[in-house]
């Protein structure tokens, strides 16, 4: 009887205790799980904390005052060379805390727990470690093994780093936007190029540029490496210059010429050849006739083009008679010079010559050059020339492409830029580097009807059979000449559509006579926009459908040349 008593007594206190020592095992577990997440993803402090409790327990107290140790080091609060006894490999594996300090940039940190492990008898991460060194600037502690033996990219990135120092006495590494190698600008303020890298492809005062704007040990350029070899090589014998440019952010992702172009020129070709934008210029027309107060749409409607036009008594002839022009779609696809002089002359010299300059003519803001304005009075020839871009403006195939980028900015230009982030010294950590803010050049409202107008030129105009389906684009054509160049011609254009993620200038030049450089144009461009379509489907640009304000009723109005 007294022993039923008893148990009847004592098994409930043993229940309560048993459940007590559950329920404190499964909130050490927990607190100690807790904490080695929290060094995982390298919260030191909030590691400490989760296990500070537990630090004086019987059961969990090693593990906790394990995790302690750990924090402690990752935050360089204790030297850890006299550390006592292991460390649970399992639940705390340094080596791979090591890693994940360094890929967070925590060089210390990591430089910490290699120091934890070696002090512990755990693996260590002689590579990490090497890395670490190198881009906290104490190359002198370098051991000279094991780390060498190692393999990946660290590795490479370590090796190009130790062959800067040592033989080409850089000051700064050069890599492109994806953090590709360049090469190495020295002292000297020379860049030398990495073996593979064509001179052409780097423009010639990338060196100056990056002087000016960084004093970062490693830069990353906003040049696309795998972008400009794709425009470079699509130009065959032809001569020009391609710029390829992030319309949101004005970074310049290719800016190439073919090789002569190049190494006759001084400079760089892309930044700096001026030639008349041509037909391009209409674009900047349009919005100038809207700006005045008039719809372009509208007005073109009523108007039947005879092939030519009569100013202050002289004759502007189109390339093409279009008779009844219907509206702007077919007037730009047309590349009409009649509608697009009559826009001008309607809209008055003061509206062309200010819409131009919103356009970025005449800037003196950038560091590249921008197109001019080399004649801004005149008669009302004078100034139907300007409105087809003829004779009294002269601009750069980067500025071109600028020109491209309003329309898929929402309006707005973005600055142009060669500098995409600041690097640490083997370049795995960028630091973006903050853009200037661009300029509105026309209200977003007026976007969707310019975007329709350069589609046309596409579908059934004077850009028609260019894109491949697998890079939509909105585009303007435009040939001139010149007395001392001969031929040439500028296209400009967004894609892939509905989001463009590139706007282009392709110029061709030094053609004898307009159909031979249009035709060399074309296959150029058409090269070009094929290689950026493997590309888009590469990196995943494309989409499925294409947004409802890109698709218009079909026409059957024919392809003619621009």
């Amino acid at each position: 009887m007294r022993i039923r008593r008893l148990l009847l007594w004592t098994t409930p206190i043993a229940l309560t205790a048993t459940l007590g020592i559950a329920l404190g095992c499964a909130v050490g577990e927990a607190r100690l799980d807790e904490s080695a997440a929290h060094l995982a993803a390298g919260n030191a402090h909030a590691a400490a904390v989760a296990v500070l409790p537990l630090a004086d327990k019987p059961i969990y107290g090693d593990a906790a005052r394990e995790a302690l140790r750990v924090a402690r080091a990752m935050a360089g609060q204790e030297p850890v060379a006299q550390a006592n006894g292991p460390i649970d490999e399992e639940r705390f594996p340094i080596a791979v805390l090591t890693r994940n300090a360094f890929e967070r940039g925590d060089f210390q940190a990591a430089l910490a727990l290699d120091d934890l492990a070696h002090a512990t008898g755990q693996p260590t991460a002689p590579l990490v470690r090497a890395a670490a060194l190198i881009e906290e600037g104490r190359v002198h502690e370098l051991p000279s093994e094991p780390w060498k033996t190692g393999g990946g990219e660290l590795s490479q990135r370590v090796r190009q780093y130790l062959d800067g120092v040592s033989e080409h006495a850089y000051r700064t590494i050069v890599r492109d936007r994806n953090g590709v190698f360049i090469g190495y600008l020295g002292a000297d303020g020379v860049l030398e190029l990495a073996p593979g890298v064509p001179e052409a492809v780097i423009p010639r005062n990338t060196a100056r540029l990056v002087q000016q704007q960084s004093g970062a040990p490693s830069i990353r350029l906003s040049l696309d490496l795998e972008l400009s070899l794709a425009a470079y090589e699509t130009f065959g014998y032809y001569h020009g210059s391609i710029v390829l440019v992030d319309p949101k952010t004005g970074e310049i992702l290719a800016a190439v010429s073919d090789p002569r172009s190049f190494k006759r020129a001084s400079g760089t070709p892309a930044f700096e050849q001026q030639r008349e934008p041509a037909s391009i210029s209409k674009i900047i027309t349009t919005t100038a006739f809207r700006r005045s107060g008039e719809d372009p749409d509208a007005e073109i409607s009523e108007m039947y083009c005879r092939g030519h036009g009569r100013y202050a008594g002289e004759l502007l002839y189109c390339a093409y008679v279009a008779r009844s022009l219907h509206g702007l779609d077919r007037a730009l696809a047309l590349s009409c010079n009649f509608a697009f002089a009559e826009l001008g002359v309607k809209a008055g010299r003061r509206h062309v010559v200010d819409e131009l300059r919103r356009y970025g003519f005449d800037n003196q803001e950038w560091n590249f050059p921008a197109g001019r304005i080399v004649q801004a009075w005149g008669d009302d020839r004078q100034l139907a020339d300007m409105s087809v871009g003829l004779e009294a403006t002269e601009i750069t195939p980067l500025h071109a492409a600028m020109v491209a980028t309003v329309m898929a900015n929402d309006g707005v230009m973005p600055r142009p830029t060669l500098l995409h982030a600041e690097d640490s010294r083997l370049g795995l950590h960028p630091r973006p580097v903050a853009h200037e803010s661009g300029h509105r050049v026309i209200p977003p409202e007026w976007v969707p009807e310019m975007l329709q107008a350069m589609e046309a030129v596409v579908d059934r105009g004077t850009g028609r059979n260019l894109a491949p389906r697998n890079f939509p684009i909105a585009m303007k054509t435009g040939t001139a000449s010149h007395p001392r160049y001969a031929f040439h011609v500028n296209y400009i254009g967004i894609g892939p559509l509905p989001e463009a993620r590139v706007a282009f200038a392709v110029r061709i030049t030094d053609q004898p006579t307009s159909r031979k450089v249009r035709y060399a144009a074309k296959r150029v461009t058409r090269r070009l926009l094929e290689r950026l379509g493997d590309i888009s489907d590469q990196r995943g640009w494309n989409t499925e459908q294409r947004s409802p304000r890109f698709q218009r009723p079909t026409s059957s109005l024919s392809s003619v040349a621009p």
